[in-house]
Order: structure tokens, then sequence, then C-alpha cells
């Protein structure tokens, strides 16, 4: 009995601890990162300040102001604004940097893209999604929170309004959730995690555009936006194989179980 309890033991433990391993390496390695930068053009979209202003609020001092071309990789958080007329710029800068882009989402990066453009075609975004910049007469005139409950919407409220909310909608696969949605049902916000980073893409326009309903604060929402893109954490999500070993390794719990009743 002791024999066969012992082996069956030994081989538990070894799934498990395969299971583990697995499961790590699937996640690939966490690159080591630190502060925060907000990536536009020279000039400020819309030649309004709401956007470095939100950084202020979200982290003090502790950041910086990049223009398109710069150098991102080592910032835990990199916010890309490119609305208005700085949008030709930021749209090639994503089609010549997108998969340095995905690298550093997938190496721990937080990476927020959020864009009102102007006269743009729809263009590509990363990991698959793409942002549609619609038409003056159908752009979103109000947003709304898909889950109220959500952290990001803390102090911010779930409705508000603007002229625009937007210029842009997004589309997204099944790897992002909607966020916030228009007044037509289109996705406005929308985030979602890859490898050991998260993406948040947007197509609202500036805070100065924006105005609350309901005592709704649409700048908080911003500064909200920032930080939940820094800060928000994955639920546990187990993979298909590391539930395979689970499973193998439970089948082996119970194979010991079965073996010291029957000797």
């Amino acid at each position: 009995m002791s024999l066969i309890f012992k082996s069956a033991a030994r081989a538990l433990g070894a799934l498990l601890c395969a299971a583990t391993l697995l499961g790590a390496a699937q996640a690939g390695p966490v690159t080591a990162l630190s502060g925060h930068a907000y990536m536009s053009a020279a000039n400020e979209p819309f030649d309004d300040f709401s956007n470095a202003q939100a950084m202020n609020a979200a982290f003090g001092q502790n950041w910086n102001r990049l223009q398109f071309g710069s150098a991102f990789s080592n910032y835990s958080l990199l916010y890309i604004d490119g609305g208005d007329l700085a949008s030709t710029e930021m749209v090639s800068f994503l089609a010549q940097n997108r998969s340095a882009l995905e690298s550093y989402v997938l190496g721990g990066g937080r990476l927020f893209i959020n864009a009102a453009t102007d006269q743009q075609s729809p263009f590509d975004l990363v990991f698959g999604a793409s942002s549609v910049e619609q038409s003056i007469d159908n752009r979103s005139n109000s947003g709304s929170a898909v889950n109220p409950g959500s952290d990001l919407f803390s102090g911010a409220g779930d409705n508000w309004l603007g002229y625009y909310f937007g210029h842009n909608t997004l589309s997204t696969d099944s790897s992002y959730s909607a966020l916030i949605r228009d007044e037509q049902g289109r996705t406005v916000l929308a985030g979602g995690f890859f490898g050991n980073g998260y993406v948040m893409l947007g197509g609202q326009t500036n805070t100065v555009f924006h105005e609350g309903l309901n005592g709704s604060d649409p700048v908080q929402l911003r500064v909200n936006e920032l930080l939940y893109t820094l800060n928000t954490q994955p639920g546990r999500v187990d993979e298909p194989a590391t539930l395979a070993l689970l499973a193998i390794s439970l089948t082996a719990l119970v194979v010991v179980r079965r073996s010291r009743r029957g000797l």
C-alpha cells in the first residue's frame, strides 16, 4: 500500500508541477517597465490640453510627453491620442510600429490608444482591431457604460453626452470586451488582455467636448481610463492545456484514494 501511494503521489506532484510550469510558459516573460508616457503630435489634439491634464490627475508629475516616433518600450503605460490634426501622424505611426506595440503589450506593457480622427479611412489598431471614422452626421453623441459596476466608472457615472462624444467606432473580435457604447449600440471604448499586458482602445474626442449627464463626470472618466489601463488585472482564465493537465492530476488523485481503500 505504501509503495503504491508513494508512486502515485510522486506522479501527482510531477503533473501539478508541469501544469504550473506550462501556465508560466504560456504567459511569457514579463519586461521590467516603469513610468508613464503620453504620445501625440507636436501640437495637442484639438489644440486642447485636457489629455495632459488627465495625465497629471492620474500620475502627478510621473509621466513624459512624447511625439510620434519616440521610443516607448520601457514605459509601464503608453497613452496614444491621435485625435483631430494628429490623426495622420498617428495612423502612419501605427502602420510602422504595430508589431513593436504588440510586442510591448505581450511583454507586460499597458497601452491606451484613443483617436477621434479627421479625414481618415478605416485603419488598423493592434491585435486585429480597427477604427472606423464616422461621417459628421453619424458620429457618437453620447456614451453609456456597458458594465456600470466596473471600477472603470467609479466616480465618473455611467452615461455622458458630447458634441461629439466620439468620432470613431471600433471593430474588434472576442479578444476584446466592449466598455462603452454609443446611442446606436456601437463600441466606442473596448479593452482586452494580451500576453502579460492590456490594451484599451477608444474613439472618443477630448473631454472638452463632453458633458455630464445626471451628475456624471467625463473628466473623471478619462482619468479612470488611464488608471484602469495601468492597473486592471485579469480574472483567472485557465488555458485548455492547463485544464487538461489539471484533469490528469485529479484523475491521479482519484487513483491514489481508490488504491488506499482497496489495500
